[in-house]
């Protein structure tokens, strides 16, 4: 090898090294950064032992009665709790129940709703409305009622009251929704009770439809429609769609704003992840790039009876069938 060929090996194996520690000092910094910023979030570890978690088995595939090797996967399930409590003193019902799901194996991100009027076994305090739950026992009886009825391994959580979730969507700077002109009466109908409720400035009415930016108290009037269209199941849509349009907002971001604005959004939330958790959760999603958030719910349709038990109007769901059909949608699709 020539003196030149050697000399020009050396530079760039010089230049790498720079690039390397330069990357380095931006990747710790960046991490950091995004330390400082959640410092002052508020989690709450609950023990995994006592929530029920089933680790997921997926099935293996055989071929001409040739038995293959299961699958592997990478996914982070969350639950996500969305609480009605007027009285500080009191645990609420949480009549919003999601599961997210991140995959990272495959980099998608899915969301699925679980119907607040679903009966199914609560463990201590037996067959019940789902969003029961919550109110007996807080965020670990909920998960624990997730996990035991549908297998499923979540040891972690975010709650939010309905009346902080406007400052949610106020701090990203609200989100963007397409309204039907047959939502927008009662939207407008619950936003003045909202304003009511809420004091200080109240958000203007909705005076036409189609795709338009909501502010915080607007969103959440709209989350809670329920008497138009199909009832509390096309609610569930309207709650994953603003959850969609938070994803989206969040995402835009990028890595430097990221923690600053995960950390605007906590500190009105109840969490049991970690700085670590929510830091590497959060680059993770990022790294996925563009990608659309996918969308379910449970009881899927078909696999449920509407009935009446001790006065209340509920869902009583196939459970093992809806089991195979959640885990399907999380783990195999």
């Amino acid at each position: 090898m020539s003196k030149n060929k050697q000399k020009k090996k050396g530079c760039l194996s010089k230049a790498l090294l720079v690039l390397g520690i330069i990357v380095l000092f931006i990747v710790g910094g960046v991490i950091g950064y995004g330390y400082m910023m959640l410092s002052g979030v508020e989690q709450t570890k609950l023990d995994d032992e006592d929530l029920g978690i089933t680790e997921y088995k997926p099935p293996a595939p055989s071929d001409d009665n040739v038995i293959q090797p299961a699958p592997e996967y990478d996914v982070t399930n969350v639950a996500l709790f969305g609480i009605d409590s007027r009285d500080p003193d009191q645990t609420g019902r949480s009549d919003t129940m999601m599961i997210a799901s991140v995959d990272k194996k495959n980099k998608e991100v899915k969301l699925t709703s679980l119907m607040r009027d679903m009966y199914v076994d609560i463990p201590g305090h037996g067959g019940d409305r789902m969003n029961h739950a919550y109110a007996y026992g807080g965020p670990a009886l909920a998960i624990k009622t997730i996990n035991t009825n549908f297998k499923m391994d979540i040891s972690d959580y975010v709650t939010v009251d309905f009346f902080d979730l406007p400052k949610i969507i106020d701090e990203l700077g609200g989100v963007d929704i397409d309204v039907k002109s047959s939502e927008i009466e009662l939207l407008n109908s619950y936003l003045n009770g909202i304003n009511k409720l809420n004091g200080g400035k109240p958000s203007p009415n909705l005076t036409k439809p189609g795709m338009q930016r909501l502010d915080g108290r607007q969103a959440l009037a709209y989350s809670r429609i329920r008497y138009v269209g199909n009832g509390d199941y096309e609610r569930t849509e309207r709650q994953r769609r603003v959850m969609e349009a938070l994803f989206q907002r969040v995402k835009d971001a990028g890595p430097i704003q990221l923690p600053g604005m995960v950390a605007s959004i906590l500190q009105y939330c109840e969490t049991s992840l970690s700085n670590a958790e929510i830091l590497e959760l959060g680059l993770t999603v990022l790294s996925f790039g563009d990608v659309p958030m996918q969308q379910y719910r449970l009881p899927v349709d078909g696999t449920f009876k509407s009935q009446n038990i001790r006065g209340m109007a509920v869902l009583v769901p196939d459970i093992e069938e809806n089991t195979q059909l959640l885990h399907e949608f999380i783990y195999e699709k």
